[in-house]
């Protein structure tokens, strides 16, 4: 048992190091502390199954590589690859929202459509983006990069409402925003709270 529990620490420290993480990175993403991922890469404890299906998903091998002994070979993994596909996957949806956004600014403009808040479209399409990235956070991100895109989110809405109102008091949008702003944090700190007590 114990020279499984050594392989599974190298192997674990192995992916971990190939995929660019560091321990408290790898706790993030999995919901637990990073003395945990420590305890699992000095061979002081296994992780669970659930965890190790988790972690395999990750890196993008089976979940007998951790088992497996691979002394000096260095892990095929394709989580850095993952990683940067799911960034530009993002970043094209973002790039699609904008694109539209000048495309639309560029038919009003062109067509002399009356009035002068076209412009007000380039200001949309900032929560617009956010959206797509609260939707790609929440299904590949940890919790801060959801958080940020939330928080990113919040703001910009803000924003775009404010420069769309003409109303004398519209900077009240951005009050109304900070308590927003707090039950945001705390929802996210809560959760994550919840998932370690689990």
């Amino acid at each position: 048992m114990e020279d499984l529990k050594a392989t599974v620490a190298r192997n674990l420290t192995a992916c971990r190091k190939a995929a660019g993480l560091t321990q408290l990175q790898l706790a993030e993403k999995l919901n637990y502390s990073d003395k945990a991922v420590s305890k699992w890469e000095r061979g002081e404890s296994l992780p669970d199954l659930s965890v190790l299906y988790e972690l395999a998903r990750l890196y993008g091998v089976t979940l007998d590589y951790f088992a497996a002994d691979h002394a000096d070979k260095k892990p095929a993994l394709y989580g850095r690859e993952k990683r940067r596909g799911r960034v530009l996957i993002t970043a094209m949806s973002c790039l699609l929202v904008w694109f539209v956004a000048t495309l639309v600014f560029a038919m009003l403009y062109l067509f002399e459509a009356q009035g002068g808040g076209k412009w007000l479209l380039f200001v949309w399409a900032l929560p617009v983006s956010c959206i797509l990235c609260v939707i790609f956070a929440g299904i590949w991100a940890g919790k801060a990069l959801r958080l940020a895109s939330v928080s990113a989110l919040l703001w910009s809405l803000a924003l775009a409402l404010f420069l769309s109102l003409t109303l004398p008091n519209a900077w009240l949008i951005f009050v109304v925003a900070v308590p927003l702003q707090i039950i945001a944090v705390c929802w996210f700190l809560l959760r994550a709270q919840k998932k370690k007590i689990k």
